[in-house]
Formats: structure tokens, C-alpha cells, sequence
């Protein structure tokens, strides 16, 4: 049976100790992807849990497993005021001053790019005479820059990525289709982009570590009356703390790149 309390223990002394080490904050993720699987959670792996995510400066998650838990009444005491005290203590930190940590070993393998066929493209005219192409559910994910991108609803109530002025014919199926496939494996352009780019709030040099640190916020392509593809992606910057910029590419060429405060 797994010992969760010794395992968070040294888990915790790692990271303190290391001052938040990539190996200790995979060791906190472990604990994390454990316990979220449990079906039923006692206190102290709930109280674990909340932690371990205030640490990782998850900070909204671990709030709403403690506003679960104050809604139980078999609390004791002792139970009571350690919740309390770790409810003080989120409360308590500048928000705009959280160091933010993520499990970054998913991003670091190398991913197949999403193939495409035409069946896999739903066409649907909008009220404004354009039209919206979705991809089929059973496309589970789409590989943007190595990343998987969820094929789900970003801000919308049904997932769509990619909008097209015209009716989109075969040929523009097709390539759109090798398209997401080059957007898939794209990395090499966009590091030298980057770093022979002069641009607010960029940093001096990056490397692989920057471009496998990325997260994919949403992402839009948009075709326009002369087949041009104009995209867009909305990413965290990790080793600036998840600060938000936007990439934007013409076709096949990068144009920009744009922090943005506000993402």
C-alpha cells in the first residue's frame, strides 16, 4: 500500500530544498496524478492534495478542495484548523507574484503529427456567410507545436479551430490537412524566429528547454478569400512564469510573436 504521507513528506523536503528542482516538482505531480485517480479521498490525502497544488501555484484548485472540504461536518478540530490555516496562507499570497510549476515530461516527447483525411473535416456555414471547419470527435487531440491540443470547446460551446471565408474545396481540405501536420512539427523555425527577432519581453536566447516549456492556450486558423492560411496561438511563456503571448504565422512563414500582460 502506498505510504502517500512519506512519499508528500520527501517530496516536499526535495522541493523546498532544491528550490523547486524539475525532479522534485515530478515527484509532487506523481503524488498528484495518484490521488486525483482515488475515488474517495480521506482528509489527509485531500489536505495533501490542496498543498501540493498551492505549491505548484495551482493555487485556485487547492482553494476549491478546501472549500470542499469545509463543507464537511465530520471534521475534528486538530482537522479543522490545519485547513484553516492553509485556506490563511493562499489567501494570503499576491497573485500576481506566484511562482507556477508544471509537469513538463510530456512536452519533452516527441509526438506524431495529426494526419488528417478529408472525412475529417465538418464543413458548416455561419449566419455571416463564412464558414466554420470542425474536426470529428473522434480526432481526440491535435498536435500544435508538439503539444497535444484537446479537440474540445476552448471558449465556445463546440470545438472549432479553423474558419474559412469561402466554402473550403478539396484541394484546401487537403492542404490544410498538410498544414496541421507541419504545425505539428514545427520547432526549429519558430527558435530562430525567437532569437533573431527583436520583440518587448523577449528573452536574450532561447533553447529547447523554452520551446518544450510552452502551453498552448487555444489556437485559430483562419482562411481568407485567397487561400491565404492566417494563424494564430495563444501560448504561456514557462520559464517567464506563464507569461502569455500570441504567435502569429501567414501560411507557412512566422510573422510575430507579442507578450501580452493580459493572457
Amino acid at each position: 500500500m502506498k505510504n502517500i504521507i512519506k512519499e508528500f513528506v520527501d517530496a516536499e523536503s526535495e522541493f523546498l530544498n532544491s528550490n523547486g528542482s524539475e525532479e522534485s516538482v515530478e515527484k509532487l505531480y506523481d503524488i498528484i496524478y495518484f490521488l486525483k485517480d482515488l475515488k474517495e479521498l480521506t482528509f489527509d490525502e485531500e489536505f495533501i492534495l490542496a498543498k501540493i497544488y498551492n505549491m505548484v501555484g495551482s493555487s485556485i484548485f487547492a482553494s476549491k478542495i478546501i472549500d470542499k472540504s469545509l463543507e464537511k461536518s465530520n471534521m475534528n478540530m486538530i482537522q479543522m484548523a490545519k485547513i484553516k490555516e492553509l485556506q490563511s496562507e493562499i489567501k494570503s499570497r499576491d497573485i500576481w507574484n506566484i511562482k507556477v510549476y508544471r509537469d513538463l515530461r510530456d512536452s519533452k516527447i516527441k509526438k506524431d503529427p495529426t494526419k488528417l483525411i478529408i472525412e475529417d473535416f465538418i464543413i458548416s456555414q455561419t449566419n455571416s456567410g463564412s464558414y466554420d471547419v470542425k474536426i470529428s470527435e473522434k480526432i481526440k487531440n491535435i498536435v500544435i507545436l508538439n503539444k497535444n491540443v484537446p479537440n474540445e470547446p476552448v471558449w465556445g460551446v463546440e470545438a472549432c479551430f479553423v474558419f474559412s471565408a469561402k466554402k473550403p474545396d478539396t484541394y484546401i481540405l487537403l492542404l490544410l490537412s498538410e498544414y496541421i501536420i507541419w504545425l505539428g512539427q514545427l520547432k526549429d523555425e519558430i527558435l530562430d524566429f525567437y532569437n533573431g527577432t527583436d520583440f518587448r519581453d523577449k528573452l536574450r536566447n532561447v533553447s529547447i528547454d523554452w520551446f518544450d516549456g510552452l502551453r498552448i492556450l487555444d489556437f485559430d486558423i483562419s482562411i481568407d478569400e485567397n487561400d491565404n492560411f492566417n494563424t494564430e496561438i495563444t501560448l504561456q511563456d514557462y520559464l517567464q512564469n506563464d507569461y502569455g503571448f500570441r504567435l502569429k504565422i501567414e501560411n507557412f512563414i512566422i510573422k510575430q510573436i507579442e507578450y501580452n500582460p493580459e493572457l
